[in-house]
């Protein structure tokens, strides 16, 4: 998850760290060039739930093999993709239930988020009203009054 961006320094966070390393009597290393360029912007939270709520809403599609074994990792691949070519029907069928769910669950959060910058926008309408200042009254010249 990318929530970093500009708002938290690098090098002050960093200088932190090696400080705290160094109270504890860990060696410290050597320095790092922190790169000011190349800093991903500040990620919008609401889209970006949005978007890997998207990406994960079928739970029935299968996440890429792997395996963190030395040796006989291949072996263990084998197996895994050996199980899903032959399980996949019954995979899909365990799994359907929750691909719905998760298609609500993914539609009521880009709602709720829809809501939440629309009513964002409105605060800041009515904040920018509220500072803004009062209308200076009219003088009661050149204008008609009507009379009881």
């Amino acid at each position: 998850m990318k929530l970093m961006g500009r708002d938290i320094p690098a090098r002050e966070l960093l200088a932190r760290i090696e400080e705290r390393l160094r109270t504890r009597g860990l060696p410290t290393s050597e320095p790092a060039d922190v790169p000011e360029e190349d800093v991903e912007a500040r990620v919008d939270p609401l889209s970006f739930y949005l978007q890997a709520l998207e990406e994960n809403a079928d739970a029935t599609r299968s996440l890429p093999l792997h395996t963190h074994r030395g040796g006989a990792g291949q072996l263990v691949l084998v197996a895994k993709w050996a199980f899903r070519k032959t399980c996949q029907v019954f995979i899909n069928e365990t799994l359907g239930r929750q691909r719905v769910f998760n298609g609500h669950v993914r539609d009521s959060y880009a709602q709720l988020s829809a809501e939440v910058l629309r009513l964002r926008s409105e605060v800041e309408a009515l904040r920018a009203a509220q500072a803004a200042p009062p209308p200076a009254p009219r003088s009661g010249r050149g204008g008609s009054k009507k009379s009881e």
